[in-house]
């Protein structure tokens, strides 16, 4: 791919309006730009840098050309572009890299180099950057392990001294492993699950605390058939005693009872016929009357009721007596268990007693009343009989919790143990919740250094591929040396390896101030080296090469040119822009001589020339591209192409002139003047003034040609319009005098030199 040409470019820097003219050849393979300073040259080589870093054209519109295809100034980053690489001053500045405030600077050779350097410290910030960010998450995870560790150790020192005891040895080391062991093989589930309620837990402290106490026997008591017992009582109520019924004994109980007992004190051993309470004698009938009622049946009922009612009475008091163990020989866990088997068991004894002591009672009257039918219900007014079971269910209670007391003395180690590993893991549970929290935590700043861990490893070892890219891409000190020495003519500047650049010396000590063109020689210097390296596709490529020579002497003007020339000359396409004449000349003597280059066809040609011209209109300078002048193509001085400048400008005849248009002229008429009068007087050394007092001429028109140029001549570069117009208004008779010097110094050269100029101008009209 080539550059064909560059349609337009409007509003652009010096170019102000300019249009590719259709008498213009398109560009080359080999294409030569000469310029005075001030005509466009830096414009010209900085749009086609545009072209190299494919960015877009802010400034004005401009429409580049490519095999043909336009291509705008604003498309050029996605456009379809050859490489491109540009040696200007932006090339210079960006190769030429100094950090500022450092005595002893270090200069990056190579703008891919500059760019990298520029990333690497970017790098580097962003390395400072990681690092510090691996540090905070280090210092979070730290932070979160530590109050996750410190958690752990306060809740273990709690479990300890809670569990323990002098009987357990299990939990004297228990630590911060310990309770993350306990903790880790919970889940939500088994954590509910192991909480228990604060009368549990203090429960199982009184446990874990207690000491070992005697076995106690379980409470043994025989409880009553008592609803046997009522059945019995109601049965013998029913009964009655069937005898000679004496009235007045049946109608009272007391007075019954004394007479039967008087009976038995007037029988057996005592047996009297006198009465014994008022020592009278005894009738025979009513002693047979007292024994008919007092018969063998009713003292054998009545020794039944007797029995029944010792029975009855005998029960209760059993029941009643019932003593219970004393709580404090049970475990103290025990205590509030047993007291409320006790009380429940107490009270159904003491229903069962109450309910006996009635049948007790109903049966001494049923003793005192043997003739008559008594109804139990009509006298046990206690409710129904109480419930039996319950009463044998409390004593069960009752022994169970006697069991259990029993069971803790016979595994009394075990049951120590098993309170404890109840209580931790309650204790345990409960830390459950905190504790995922901070164990989270814990995880969420690991997760968190992990995904940031890595980074600075990561950049250093992208600043050390970029460095080491960096280094590839700087050339060995002693060959650029070598090409250096060449170059300048000299090994005064040397290029030291420092760092990730060099350091400049002069005569061993750091350079602290190079010269624009020493600048210049290095940049180039390291330009044309990387016209070398593989990354640089020189033969498909446009290489574009602006003022090399700037400041230096004819022997480095040389050099240049034959390095330039050297590593150039297999470029796809070559643009080479200077103002330097000499410079302009060696180029243009490569160009006539490349194959091809003396083909008749203009189009056939691998070499065009063309030159770079700025008007001033309106007040501003304004860049067009045109075809080179004939006679700076054909000859070797600028000398001629001056001379012809002059000529026309003094013999115009053109109508009204706009002074504008006569700017550039006194600057032409100097470098004229100047090259003639060297030549004519050489041994003569100074400026233009000493030169002008050996000439022959008329005083005052001497005089009048240094003011003009003078005052409008500015060391080879166009002014701009800034001075006494008045003065400008003279060009064309100032150019005429001029020629007239000339004339009057050599009239043969002069007639020679209108000839000359005459042939390119007919020549031009022929093209």
């Amino acid at each position: 791919m080539k550059l064909t040409r560059i349609g337009k470019i409007k509003g652009h820097r010096v170019f102000r309006d300019f249009s590719w003219p259709p008498a213009l050849q398109p560009f080359a393979q080999f294409n030569l730009v000469y310029g005075w300073n001030g005509s466009g040259k830096t414009t010209l080589s900085s749009l086609l840098r545009y072209l190299q870093t494919r960015s877009v054209v802010i400034e004005g519109e401009v429409e580049f050309e490519i095999d043909g295809a336009k291509v705008m100034g604003n498309d050029l980053p996605s456009a379809h572009l050859p490489p491109v690489r540009v040696f200007n001053r932006e090339f210079i500045a960006s190769t030429i890299f100094a950090p500022a405030g450092q005595m002893d600077p270090i200069y990056y050779l190579g703008e891919d180099s500059v760019e990298k350097q520029k990333q690497v410290e970017e790098l580097k910030k962003d390395l400072g950057q990681a690092e510090a960010e691996v540090a905070g998450a280090r210092t979070k995870k730290s932070s979160d392990e530590k109050a996750l560790d410190d958690f752990c150790i306060g809740k273990a020192r709690v479990i300890k001294e809670i569990l323990i005891n002098s009987l357990s040895t299990s939990y004297n080391n228990y630590d911060k492993r310990s309770f993350k062991t306990a903790i880790e093989k919970l889940d939500e589930t088994s954590a509910a699950d192991a909480l228990l309620p604060d009368d549990e837990k203090q429960a199982l402290r009184k446990r874990k605390d207690s000491q070992p106490k005697d076995v106690v026997q379980a409470f043994a008591i025989a409880v009553p058939d008592f609803e046997g017992l009522a059945v019995e009582v109601d049965t013998i109520l029913q009964r009655s005693v069937i005898s000679q019924v004496l009235n007045e004994l049946a109608a009272d109980r007391e007075v019954s009872t004394w007479v039967q007992r008087g009976m038995a004190l007037h029988s057996g051993n005592r047996k009297s016929v006198t009465c014994r309470f008022c020592d009278q004698s005894l009738p025979t009938v009513r002693l047979q009357e007292l024994e008919a009622h007092f018969s063998d049946t009713f003292i054998s009922f009545q020794a039944e009721l007797t029995e029944l009612a010792r029975r009855i009475e005998s029960h209760r008091e059993v029941l009643v007596g019932a003593q219970f163990l004393d709580p404090s020989r049970l475990y103290d866990h025990l205590g509030s268990e047993i007291q409320s088997a006790v009380v429940e068991t107490r009270r159904l004894l003491g229903d069962v007693a109450a309910f006996l002591k009635s049948l007790h009672e109903i049966v001494l009257l049923k003793c005192d009343t043997p003739f008559e039918i008594i109804a139990l219900e009509s006298v046990v007014k206690a409710g129904p009989l109480p419930d039996h079971t319950a009463l044998v269910n409390a004593i069960g209670t009752v022994n169970a919790v006697i069991a259990k007391h029993n069971a803790t003395t016979n595994d009394f180690q075990n049951q120590v143990e098993e309170a404890c590993r109840s209580l931790e893991q309650s204790y345990v549970a409960e830390a459950f919740s905190e504790y995922g929290q901070l164990r989270n935590a814990v995880d969420a700043a690991t997760t968190a250094l992990q995904g940031l861990v890595n980074n600075p490893t990561n950049l250093k070892e992208l600043i050390a591929v970029i460095e080491r890219e960096i280094v590839e891409h700087r050339r060995p000190a002693d060959q650029l040396n070598a090409e250096l020495r060449s170059y300048l003519g000299h090994d005064e500047l040397r290029l030291e390896v420092k760092e990730h650049g060099y350091t400049i010396t002069r005569g061993g000590q750091p350079a602290d101030n190079l010269s624009e063109g020493e600048m210049t020689a290095i940049a180039f210097l390291y330009f044309l080296k990387s016209l070398q390296d593989r990354s640089c596709d020189l033969a498909n490529g446009i290489i574009v090469i602006d003022d090399p020579v700037s400041s230096l002497d004819t022997n480095a003007l040389f050099s240049a040119f034959g390095y330039m020339k050297e590593r150039t000359k297999a470029a796809g396409q070559l643009f080479v822009l200077t103002h330097n004449f000499a410079f302009f000349r060696q180029v243009k003597n490569w160009f006539h001589h490349l194959p091809n280059q003396r083909k008749k066809s203009p189009d056939l040609r691998p070499g065009r020339f063309y030159q770079l011209i700025a008007r001033v209109k309106a007040g501003q300078r304004m860049a067009t591209l045109a075809p080179i002048d004939p006679l700076l193509e054909q000859y070797e001085s600028e000398y001629h192409y001056l001379f012809k400048r002059v000529h026309e400008e003094a013999h115009r005849d053109d109508g009204e002139v706009m002074l504008e248009e006569y700017y550039g002229l006194p600057n032409v008429a100097r470098r004229f003047l100047e090259a003639f009068l060297a030549f004519r007087y050489p041994g003569v050394v100074g400026d233009l003034i000493k030169r002008m007092e050996k000439v022959d001429f008329e005083q005052s028109k001497k005089t009048r040609i240094l003011r003009f140029l003078n005052t409008y001549s500015h060391s080879g570069s166009v002014a701009d319009p800034e001075h006494d117009p008045s003065i400008l208004a003279e060009t064309k008779p100032v150019l005429r005098e001029v020629l007239e010097l000339i004339e009057k110094c050599d009239a043969e050269h002069f007639r020679g030199m209108v000839s000359i100029v005459a042939m390119a101008a007919g020549e031009s009209d022929d093209q």
